[in-house]
């Protein structure tokens, strides 16, 4: 990796996300997502040939949590002083994570537990099986950039209130929005189906309807947005499908490679 400032936009780095930072721009990200490896402790291995990388950790949580630590510090500063972090890991760690990020960005500024709901693969025979990831919102301060309205969904057919609203005991009538309900915490947003052409081959690829969603909340057009464990590039395609500037690394130069291509 060059040692020169690095342009943060509209670019993918091979690199350490702990390097990369430093010749970044501070207070410039309105938003930054993370998917960092989950401790898994086995090598993930995608569709494609050559698609891989390793989770494995000598010393596990002992090695693996100041790792995670030492660079989410490195990242707080990019940060605008209204901007957000979402941070994606699973059952492994994420409860140990947010006691990270309390002490980094302060309690205050812990904004939401997202649960990402998914369905398919397969089901455990000794113990409810683990359908769902974490995402831990933080924000720099207590007024982040929030549209909520960008990300509402269709009411339920069976909803009386969609089709006419309700009237308050004081005579108050309250109409259905036509833009839908806001959602709440838990998203139930399918994974990637192996068929599916959206599906480049690289491991634990998350969809973009996901990406999407958080982008569309948490930033406006012609912000940038920031993924330094990029993977396939879906933070990055997300952002350019919805007018956002957006910066990328990765520490796999396959990796960065597969970002790349998609982005063209």
């Amino acid at each position: 990796m060059a040692t020169a400032n690095i342009k943060s936009e509209m670019q993918v780095v091979t690199g350490d996300m702990l390097e990369v930072a430093c010749f970044l721009v501070p207070n410039s990200f309105r938003l930054i997502y993370l998917d960092p490896p989950f401790l898994t402790q086995r090598k993930q291995t995608g569709s494609k040939a050559g698609l891989a990388y390793d989770d494995k950790w000598e010393g596990e949580l002992d090695s693996y949590l100041p790792w995670l630590e030492e660079r989410l510090k490195k990242l707080y500063p990019l940060l605008m002083n209204n901007g957000s972090l979402v941070l994606h890991l699973d059952w492994r760690v994420s409860h140990y994570a947010r006691v990270m990020l309390d002490q980094i960005f302060g309690r205050k500024n812990f904004m939401n537990e997202i649960i990402w709901h998914y369905t398919g693969g397969g089901r455990s025979k000794t113990r409810f099986s683990c359908k769902h990831d974490t995402l831990l919102w933080y924000a720099k301060s207590d007024k982040p950039v929030f549209n909520i309205d960008a990300v509402r969904v269709p009411y339920k057919e069976t909803s009386g209130y969609a089709k006419a609203g309700i009237v308050a005991a004081s005579g108050k009538k309250y109409r259905p929005n036509p833009q839908g309900t806001p959602i709440d915490d838990v998203w139930d947003i399918p994974i990637i189906n192996p068929m599916s052409k959206e599906r480049i081959g690289y491991p634990t690829q998350k969809p973009i309807l996901l990406l999407e969603r958080i982008i569309s909340a948490l930033s406006n057009e012609s912000e940038l947005v920031g993924d330094f464990c990029c993977g396939s590039g879906t933070t990055l395609a997300a952002a350019k499908n919805l007018n956002r500037k957006w910066f990328g690394c990765d520490i796999s130069k396959d990796a960065t490679e597969c970002a790349r291509l998609r982005l063209k």
